[in-house]
């Protein structure tokens, strides 16, 4: 498979999905925790406000990052095998980050994975590890982003208002 670098519209559209505080922490939280029940979003991330967190998750589901299952007889988001990838993606990042004291030597976690792939948008991050795994994720699930939603995050959550998203 030949690897070829993102078009710039292509990197700053997948950091604008990728780098929503409800994407990354939902796709990190079932990452470190496993499933997370539908009816419990609210209650997993009590600091998130709903609608970020309803967001998250429809933009997640759209994407293919998570799918529903069952977890305890009830309704719960897993990753899919690109949800996975991706949260390696966010841990590179945030290492990356916290040893760079990028944005800040204090930020969370979000705030680090946010502001390095907002960075990553920029011609001076290339050979940076975050870009390159942030490239190789792409590549690797080439159309993801551009085939469920060629619009833009917000147009995609704008489509969807009025649905149940939790």
């Amino acid at each position: 498979m030949t690897s070829t670098k993102p078009t710039d519209e292509q990197l700053v559209h997948t950091v604008e999905v990728l780098g929503h505080p409800g994407v990354i922490r939902l796709v990190t939280e079932i990452d470190d925790h496993g499933p997370v029940a539908r009816h419990m979003l609210s209650r997993t991330f009590p600091d998130l406000p709903l609608q970020q967190v309803r967001d998250g998750s429809m933009l997640a589901r759209t994407h293919q990052l998570i799918h529903s299952g069952q977890q305890a007889g009830q309704p719960a988001y897993r990753l899919t095998p690109r949800g996975a990838a991706l949260a390696d993606v966010y841990d590179t990042a945030a290492r990356w980050a916290r040893a760079h004291h990028h944005p800040t030597r204090h930020a969370d976690f979000t705030t680090r994975v946010r502001a390095t792939l907002t960075l990553l948008t920029q011609n001076t991050a290339h050979g940076m590890e975050p870009a390159q795994a942030l490239h190789q994720w792409m590549q690797a699930n080439r159309g993801v982003l551009d085939a469920r939603a060629a619009a833009s995050p917000t147009a995609v959550l704008s489509a969807s208002s009025g649905g149940a998203c939790g």
